[in-house]
């Protein structure tokens, strides 16, 4: 699944990030004015700098790095340190992942926000496919099945990420009160028929949380895991939710699922608590595009594709482009 419209931290372009831009707004030149000040003053070279994409986050391009710098909005520092300590536990632990560059202490603060700087990292190696993206999640749970509370890796919950993008969705105004009042209770009844610690057939880990092909890099010695926003200790059957929501909403190819599984080698659609976990990916991605609906007409459009699944439970097919 390669959804254009999902918040996405590296993994296209060439040997540098780009096409860049000059800031549309406010918030993406504050932005920018942090990126440079934090590269900068990490004596990373700034030249050429620009907007890159935003999102719930604002990506702003270091071509010369080559980076990308990330600047969350500033209630979300919590996000950024999740995804500075993820990414250090997974170098840790030998799996390919985006890494940090610059300071040593991340995420920064700054006026605008947490700032994190990521390595870019230019797809060069084959197209990462179902089965060598279950492969990947195989691996990513199983060398982290030991990491526990004493590791301060938070627990994966995508919950607080939907109700803060249900609020940014309130601020802009383009989403009626009613629809946005349906998606907390709706996620209000997630959280209370979220499956309890231990009963996952596929056990415990670090998971991804929005595992998809666009946060798989095709890396020159394999692929490389990048978006780390919703990751931490979970239900391990977390990043196989993404793959159904893949065929069941976005009409991808049935067979795909079938290849992830087999590359990952076990299989938790029989388990009660799956269809939960289904349901708080789909609530994931709905929010985030009601959140971003504003940013062109074509966005405006699947947001409302995606709020019938949750206003009278029509099967639209959401887009991936």
């Amino acid at each position: 699944m390669a959804d254009c419209l999902e918040p996405r931290v590296e993994g296209e372009g060439g040997e540098r990030p780009g096409p860049l831009h000059e800031p549309g707004d406010e918030r993406q030149a504050r932005a920018l004015a942090a990126a440079v000040a934090v590269a900068g003053e990490s004596d990373l070279d700034v030249s050429g700098a620009g907007v890159w994409r935003a999102g719930s986050a604002v990506l702003v391009g270091l071509p010369e790095v080559p980076a990308l710098a990330r600047v969350d909005e500033p209630a979300r520092a919590d996000d950024a340190r999740r995804q500075a300590l993820i990414a250090r536990l997974l170098r840790a632990v030998h799996l390919p992942a985006v890494r940090l560059v610059g300071p040593s202490a991340q995420p920064v603060p700054s006026p605008a926000g947490p700032v994190t700087l990521w390595a870019w990292v230019a797809p060069s190696g084959p197209r990462v496919g179902p089965f060598e993206m279950g492969r990947v999640a195989r691996a990513l749970h199983d060398r982290t099945r030991s990491v526990g509370p004493a590791h301060d890796v938070p627990r994966h919950d995508p919950l607080p990420a939907v109700r803060a993008e249900l609020d940014r969705a309130a601020r802009f105004g383009a989403t009626s009160p009613d629809d946005l009042a349906l998606l907390h209770r709706v996620t209000d009844g997630v959280a209370r028929r979220w499956p309890r610690t231990g009963e996952d057939p596929l056990g415990q880990a670090v998971v991804h949380g929005d595992l998809h092909r666009a946060n798989v890099i095709p890396g020159p010695a394999g692929p490389v895991l990048a978006d780390l926003e919703l990751a931490g200790r979970g239900p391990a059957s977390v990043d196989v939710a993404p793959q159904v929501v893949a065929v069941r909403r976005y009409g991808a190819d049935p067979h795909d699922l079938e290849r992830f599984l087999a590359g990952y080698g076990a299989d938790p659609r029989g388990w009660a608590g799956f269809d939960v976990l289904v349901e708080a990916y789909e609530l994931w991605v709905t929010a985030w595009a009601v959140a971003n609906r504003t940013s062109s007409a074509r966005a405006d459009r699947e947001a409302e594709v995606r709020l019938e699944r949750w206003r009278r439970g029509r099967s639209l097919v959401w887009s991936l482009r």
